[in-house]
């Protein structure tokens, strides 16, 4: 009896990775892992199938052990996460070893290359699942908080919108997709370049962790993490992105409700300045103005017309402060007199620390 438990217990978490995959979360990861083996492929003279298999074994295996051992239910969700993906990655060599008929001989004579391959697949599979990981959890967090306030219609509809990016978001690694895609051509083309960022990529994660365990945030949390993205979009972008930062120094350990930068620095950069041809400047600014903390995002964009506010994630941007403040705090989007939005969060400087690992959606405004 004991013997079948076991079997048991170890079956449902198994049986769990197939059965909670939805057939648009794999078409998802089908396409990701294409896009990686096209990147793959650059420098590589084989034909575009040998990319294309060992990005998809190791893409579909670590999905799957990372889908069935579900980290984000544990109470250490890193330990568990290193564990799954590399079981993940065990199964993947397998997988690819087996489909492409490698001999022991072959295996022997380019140990090199494919103790190589293992150990790419095992890091670019964990730097997407925690990005995965970090995702799930702020939009649980934000669900959680909607869900409780669910009295009011307004909030109601906003908690369904949560529910479904909570389905989402574990396979939404858009920008740390692209990012490490990025740092691949950039091996192969300018590795200097690659390191560097490669380093911004480790401070945004280093920035973003912490959110795993912790219930808030402070403003200097949030700038590194805003910093450290907006430094990944600048080598991404070239010149036609710029960016400045001025924050009082005794103001970084102020806390700040998590996510909430990072959703206005989004917005400015993918609905302000990459639309634009010849670019812009973001500005960030962090000030005491008497008992109010107030931080602003600058950009010199497209403006209003790009940007006008009514969107999903603004719209939840306001009902957070709405409920975290009350009426003591204000948002606003305003045209700059030049070019460009400036967006800016007001709340009381003396206001409690935030309950709560509630993080918003990145705003895209409709």
């Amino acid at each position: 009896m004991a013997s079948f438990v076991r079997v048991r217990r170890w079956w449902v978490p198994a049986a769990a990775g197939l059965s909670q995959a939805s057939w648009q979360s794999v078409a998802l990861i089908l396409a990701i892992n294409t896009g990686f083996a096209a990147i793959l492929w650059i420098e590589d003279t084989r034909p575009f199938w040998h990319p294309l298999i060992t990005a998809q074994c190791f893409g579909l295996a670590i999905a799957y052990a990372v889908n069935a051992a579900s980290p984000w239910e544990s109470r250490r969700p890193l330990l568990r996460l290193v564990l799954a993906v590399a079981a993940g990655t065990a199964v993947g060599f397998i997988l690819l070893v087996m489909i492409k008929d490698y001999s022991v001989a072959e295996m022997k004579e380019h140990s090199g290359r494919f103790a190589w391959t293992a150990f790419s697949g095992f890091t670019n599979g964990l730097a997407v699942s925690v990005f995965f990981l970090v995702k799930f959890r702020e939009a649980r967090g934000q669900a959680q908080l909607l869900r409780a306030e669910a009295d009011s219609s307004l909030l109601a509809r906003h908690a369904l919108q949560a529910e479904l990016k909570l389905m989402q978001a574990q396979v939404e690694p858009h920008f740390l997709f692209n990012t490490l895609a990025s740092v691949q051509f950039l091996i192969e083309t300018d590795p200097p370049k690659a390191g560097l960022m490669l380093d911004h990529l480790l401070s945004y994660l280093r920035a973003a962790l912490p959110q795993l365990r912790s219930d808030g945030a402070s403003v200097g949390q949030e700038i590194d993490l805003a910093q450290a993205y907006l430094s990944i979009m600048q080598m991404r972008m070239g010149r036609r992105l710029r960016f400045s930062v001025d924050v009082q120094p005794e103001l970084r350990d102020h806390s700040f409700p998590p996510m909430m930068l990072m959703s206005l620095v989004e917005n400015a950069i993918k609905h302000g300045l990459e639309p634009k041809a010849e670019g812009g400047e973001v500005s960030l600014q962090v000030r005491r103005s008497g008992d109010r903390l107030v931080l602003s995002v600058s950009d010199t964009g497209q403006g209003l017309a790009a940007q006008p506010g009514s969107g999903i994630g603004l719209s939840n941007l306001r009902d957070r402060l709405k409920a975290l403040y009350g009426d003591a705090a204000r948002f606003a989007l305003e045209q700059n007199p030049g070019s460009g939005v400036t967006a800016t969060v007001e709340i009381p400087y003396d206001a409690p620390s935030q309950v709560g690992s509630v993080t918003p959606d990145c705003p895209h405004p409709a």
